[in-house]
């Protein structure tokens, strides 16, 4: 499956409260580097763990799976040998261990490293320059710039980009000089690549992500390491030796240099066009969470780390407030009924989305699905599989080994844990995912989706990141939040979309935190964020108050009931909340121990993983900020939502699917596809009436219309919500032809016939349209 084929995604993620009512142990680090200065600190004051290993286990990886790939390579190293300086493999230099040990991991910043590019002009490259990316943004690049389609590994990211790859656009050496924080010892590059081992090679950018000994196959890296293990046993730990220091930096630009030479076709540097891109790995400045030692103060170890901190304004530390959950809420107390709604059109339109899936199949314009990554309560071990949640539906863990792992299925904790049998909301996570796959009608349908979608080697990432707390209770971890955030916990996947389900706040320290890193970094990913149930304002927690215009990348989603009414526990913002959809009476599945039965729930926890299925199948759009709007722009308009929502829309899967298409809704709300023509000369609410100027006209029940104007060109503009008067004689006929099979299976366009407005509900018109 190409990385094209696989840039939408979606990462869910729910909480419980914290029991103490405030996370004072644990602190959000802000940085912009892991310097040792910062590593040495972090360890004096964080909470350290022990891990049991088994003979065999490779030190390196084990360093890598507690502490992240960034530690492994960077000061960290020294302190982990300094700490297990007892242990007979670790001061013998061994990395595999030849018996069963228990070893000490000091606190650390789990951090990883990512894929970036770096780009090359006049012979000469600033690493301190180097943009994060990601595998689909990386080979939409390629296309871009070579016209060839990457034809890379998804799930595992393996192997390197095509040979037809022109020589102008990647490289794998250079002689240029070593930079601040992004140095690569390029004087190894060409010196003892030959003794790195065929397999590590083979890896391509997937070397980015991983560490393991073979590392050390390299005979430069294995000198290397061997010459920081000798610095680190001579050198008194708890304090910062400049000398250890620079043979860690010569380990760090080996690694960097192996990473390099394994990710970019072969080109020589000597002959290289100005300004060619190479294809690197980095640390991208971002937020990391530390679990302080029993008794140190918060305040006092803030200020402690603050000053240990790389001087950047974009450094701070701080902590997070009580975690809320959003899971399965009872019925509002205020009467509100949550009745179920009727089976085949709550909460997806079975019969619209087939109809869409159909004509879009016949056009040639099949959507594409992408990497849905759920962070929630997990799944049942073994289960993946069992009806309806067939295993085409999940991305294999490429890296799941040994006799406790799912293949299937994804964990943050080592051990990993999959599912919490007996918890109290353990199945949370179940119902979550069922509507994230369209719900229970998409998954009653056989092969559905696999049939008329372009999903090609799954689309789930199931990704566990909980653990069951004393009473009975599932509590997430802070780091694990963070990391999901970053997507330090991504794998190889190449996600496209991130799905918040919780609610949060954060105590200030040492200047304030700033996390719109998260969203800058990645421009493609979609955020999709449930409103919260507290029955107030979304204004003031994060992650809704992300949504609406503060973020471009950020969507926000309320509930509402099968009769299209607010569901009274939903939190609103006019400002903030750009949508509803279905969150109060919504059938999806749970677990019985035996079998996977059916369930209504209610929830903002429910109503956005609807959002992230339509989103999931808009893949077709690159940018996160185009998805959010084509959301937004082809919902339902609901009166009932004014005041609660910027859009006063509801989610409209079909329509909003049905790219190629332009959609017409009479008033008793009947579904058509077609081609409408607009008329030279037409205006409304005082502009031109072109498919540049708008994407929707919705008439409201006073006889009046809702407009979502296009700010900007489809591709890189936003969408307004404007109210405006359906003039005299504006609208009246309107050419519309309607879109069907003729009898040869042949997608055609019926006789043109005249469309009124003022009997029409809705007209939205396509973003990617078939017929000019």
């Amino acid at each position: 499956m190409s990385f094209r084929s696989a840039l939408l995604a979606a990462i869910w993620l729910s909480s419980v409260a914290d029991p103490s009512g405030a996370a004072e142990d644990k602190l959000i680090v802000q940085t912009t580097d892991l310097t040792p200065t910062l590593a040495v600190t972090i360890a004096k004051l964080g909470r350290e763990k022990t891990v049991s290993l088994s003979k065999g286990s490779d030190i390196l990886k084990a360093i890598a799976d507690n502490c992240g790939t960034a530690n492994a390579r960077r000061y960290y190293l020294p302190i982990f040998i300094q700490a297990n300086s007892q242990n007979a493999d670790v001061k013998e230099g061994r990395t595999v261990l030849s018996s069963d040990a228990n070893l000490v991991f000091p606190a650390c910043l789990f951090a990883q490293e990512k894929l970036a590019t770096v780009e090359a002009k006049d012979n000469s490259i600033d690493w301190s320059k180097a943009t994060p990316t990601t595998p689909g943004a990386l080979a939409e690049a390629i296309r871009k710039s070579t016209g060839v389609d990457s034809d890379i590994q998804t799930a595992q990211f393996t192997t390197k980009w095509p040979s037809t790859i022109v020589a102008s656009t990647y490289l794998d050496k250079t002689d240029a000089p070593l930079g601040p924080s992004q140095s690569i010892g390029f004087e190894k590059l060409q010196q003892g690549w030959s003794n790195f081992s065929e397999a590590l090679g083979k890896q391509g950018p997937s070397l980015i992500g991983r560490m393991s000994s073979e590392r050390l196959s390299d005979a430069a890296a294995n000198d290397s390491y061997n010459s920081v293990l000798k610095a680190a046993l001579s050198t008194t730990s708890g304090k910062v030796d400049p000398n250890l220091n620079r043979k860690v930096q010569g380990f760090e630009r080996i690694l960097r240099a192996q990473d390099v030479l394994a990710s970019n076709e072969p080109v020589d540097f000597n002959n290289l066009p100005n300004r060619t891109n190479l294809v690197v790995s980095t640390l991208s400045p971002t937020a990391y969470a530390v679990e302080l030692k029993d008794g140190v103060d918060a305040k006092a170890a803030a200020k402690q780390i603050f000053a240990a901190l790389p001087p950047s304004n974009s450094s701070g530390v701080g902590s997070f407030g009580t975690f809320t959950p959003y899971f399965d809420e009872p019925a509002a107390g205020d009467g509100q009924s949550c009745p179920e709604g009727e089976s085949g059109r709550w909460p997806v339109n079975m019969s619209e989305l087939k109809k869409v899936l159909e004509l879009r199949k016949l056009a040639g314009r099949k959507p594409s699905g992408g990497r849905l990554l759920i962070f929630d309560t997990g799944f049942p071990s073994g289960k993946v599989g069992m009806s309806p949640f067939d295993r085409s539906y999940f991305i294999p863990n490429s890296d799941a080994d040994g006799p406790n792992t799912d293949p299937y299925l994804w964990s943050s904790s080592r051990p990993p844990v999959y599912f919490v049998s007996g918890a109290k909301n353990a199945e949370h996570g179940i119902g979550v995912l069922a509507l994230a796959l369209g719900g229970i009608g998409v998954l009653s349908e056989d092969h559905l989706i696999g049939s008329n979608a372009s999903a090609d080697g799954g689309m789930i990432v199931d990704l566990m990141g909980y653990r069951r707390l004393a009473d009975g209770t599932l509590d997430v971890d802070t780091s694990a939040v963070l990391r999901t955030l970053s997507g330090d916990n991504w794998g190889q996947a190449d996600v496209a979309s991130v799905n918040l389900s919780l609610k949060f706040n954060v105590n200030q320290y040492e200047r304030p935190l700033n996390f719109s890193g998260f969203f800058s970094d990645l421009p493609q990913v979609l955020f999709v964020v449930a409103a919260g149930n507290d029955g107030g304002s979304a204004d003031d927690y994060m992650p809704a108050r992300w949504g609406g215009t503060s973020k471009r990348n950020v969507i926000t989603v309320g509930a509402v009931s099968s009769t299209d009414q607010w569901w009274s526990k939903s939190n609103k913002s006019a400002e903030h909340v750009d949508l509803a959809a279905p969150g109060c009476g919504v059938p999806t599945f749970t677990y019985d121990g035996s079998k996977f039965t059916k369930v209504v729930v209610n929830g903002t926890s429910f109503s956005a993983p609807l959002v992230s299925f339509a989103a999931n199948l808009l893949q077709e759009y690159a940018s996160a900020a185009r998805r959010k709007n084509r959301i937004l722009s082809t919902g339902r308009y609901s009166e009932d939502l004014l005041g609660k929502t910027r859009s006063a829309r509801i989610l409209d899967i079909p329509t909003a699917l049905a790219t190629p298409f332009d959609v017409v809704r009479a008033d008793d709300g009947k579904f058509r596809l077609g081609r409408i023509t607009l008329s030279p000369g037409a205006t409304l609410c005082g502009s031109p009436l072109t498919r540049t100027a708008f994407a929707q006209i919705h008439r409201t029940p006073d006889g009046k219309l809702s407009v979502v104007r296009r700010d900007g060109p489809p591709v890189s503009g936003d969408v307004s919500f404007v109210p405006c008067d359906l003039q005299n004689g504006q609208l009246t006929d309107v050419p519309f032809r309607e879109a069907a099979s003729d009898q040869n299976g042949v997608l055609v366009l019926k006789a043109p016939e005249p469309l009124n407005m003022r009997t029409l509900q809705s007209i939205t018109f396509c973003d990617s349209c078939y017929w000019n």
